[in-house]
């Protein structure tokens, strides 16, 4: 029997895309619903045109419920949180023995007071929490533990990750969704989600670095010794390489866009200085042009390395030397551009490859995975929630401090 289905939202700069879809006894997301439109009233991640925007929104939900043959009634929102960051903070707690002549041990208030400690993050006033995660729980000087009730101690630490995004920018989202209208039953980071859903605990352990390349946006997640270390986003994606090429090569947008795909590649290769590439003409009165490739190649090799480049320098800053033993995984329609993990292998010095969400039914190619990983983590997401809300006291605590599932 399958959870009760999710409606997952992404308003991204180039696609406005809707996925339904469940989490069934075995494990296996089930998607049974996929709209999509293309987006308006959206650049850099941000909204820019309201009208358009809910346009777009309505398109795509309307696509997605016609696909399903059933309504929908409440959409979660996945979202780069108009630039994203990630902030680390601790709590401390002296344990207090009521007998005084032995260590203490942990009970359920001493975990509620340093989780409370830890939680109290100061942020800007027009920065908003989309998720608060736990790291580690510590006892004294001991190894990193997950579950320290019944330690004994003289000190109860919790190391914790907040992930936060422009007030601004989530609150518009919300009200595009409410606009529609359809009840937005929650905003959480796109990045986060589609680490969930192509990340699996090995790679947690040894180290990984998921990158979601989108239009507008790119996401990452970084995950070491089996917790998120290090999570952000920045308004350049894939649409800027075409704004590149338009530019440098002085052609449309559409064509750009088009020989970016067909014939671009994230390398340059100066075996190519005599290969030209025949761009066609266009109804839009484009002529055509020919060009070379070694040129096209550079000023997409020049876009793309400063997109590795930012999350490498913010994943350095967050947490430096922390060893990426599992690699780099590339999602989001950026992924798919030609020497794309060729170049981020060069940049990160370590593997990199496609991040394919596992146990997935219903996209009808295996190529489509990387595309859809967020949504599929977010559906993966929102069944934990609800599995949390099952648990006992002491077991729902913890479990809403490891999926993020307390929202301020």
């Amino acid at each position: 029997m399958a959870l009760e289905a999710t409606a997952v939202l992404e308003i991204g700069t180039s696609t406005v895309r809707v996925i339904v879809g469940e989490l069934r006894d075995d494990g296996f997301v089930s998607v049974v619903g996929i709209g999509e439109a293309e987006s308006r009233g959206i650049r850099k991640g941000e909204i820019i045109n309201r009208d358009d925007a809910i346009a777009c929104v309505r398109k795509a939900i309307k696509a997605a419920e016609e696909n399903r043959r059933k309504g929908i009634q409440s959409i979660m929102l996945v979202t780069s949180g108009g630039q994203a960051l990630a902030k680390k903070s601790t709590g401390m707690h002296k344990l207090v023995d009521p007998s005084d002549n032995q260590l203490a041990e942990v009970v359920e208030e001493d975990v509620d007071e340093v989780v409370e400690l830890a939680r109290k993050v100061a942020l800007p006033e027009n920065r908003m929490k989309l998720h608060t995660l736990q790291q580690y729980f510590q006892i004294d000087d001991s190894m990193n533990v997950t579950n320290p009730i019944g330690m004994a101690g003289e000190e109860l630490r919790v190391d914790m990750l907040t992930i936060h995004g422009k007030r601004s920018a989530v609150d518009n989202f919300r009200k595009i969704v409410d606009d529609v209208p359809i009840t937005c039953s929650d905003a959480v980071f796109s990045g986060l989600c589609s680490a969930i859903a192509v990340v699996n605990d090995e790679q947690k352990k040894a180290g990984v670095l998921v990158i979601d390349i989108g239009g507008g946006t790119t996401d990452f997640a970084l995950y070491h010794d089996g917790f998120l270390q290090a999570a952000g986003s920045f308004a350049v994606g894939g649409d800027h390489v075409s704004n590149d090429i338009a530019v440098g090569l002085q052609i449309p947008l559409a064509a750009a866009e088009s020989v970016k795909k067909k014939d671009g590649s994230a390398l340059t290769n100066l075996m190519e200085r005599d290969h030209n590439i025949s761009i066609p003409s266009s109804t839009q009165g484009f002529g055509g042009k020919m060009v070379r490739a070694v040129t096209l190649n550079t000023i997409i090799n020049a876009r793309m390395e400063e997109i590795f480049t930012l999350v490498k320098e913010q994943v350095d800053l967050q947490c430096p030397n922390v060893p990426l033993s599992a690699g780099v995984l590339l999602v989001g329609g950026g992924a798919f551009l030609n020497g794309a993990r060729d170049l981020g292998q060069k940049v990160f010095n370590v593997p990199c490859m496609y991040g394919k969400p596992s146990d997935v039914h219903g996209l009808s190619s295996a190529k489509e995975a990387p595309l859809y990983a967020c949504h599929v983590g977010a559906i993966r997401y929102a069944a934990s929630l609800r599995t949390v809300e099952e648990k006992p006291p002491l077991g729902k605590r913890l479990l809403q401090l490891f999926w993020g599932g307390a929202h301020e």
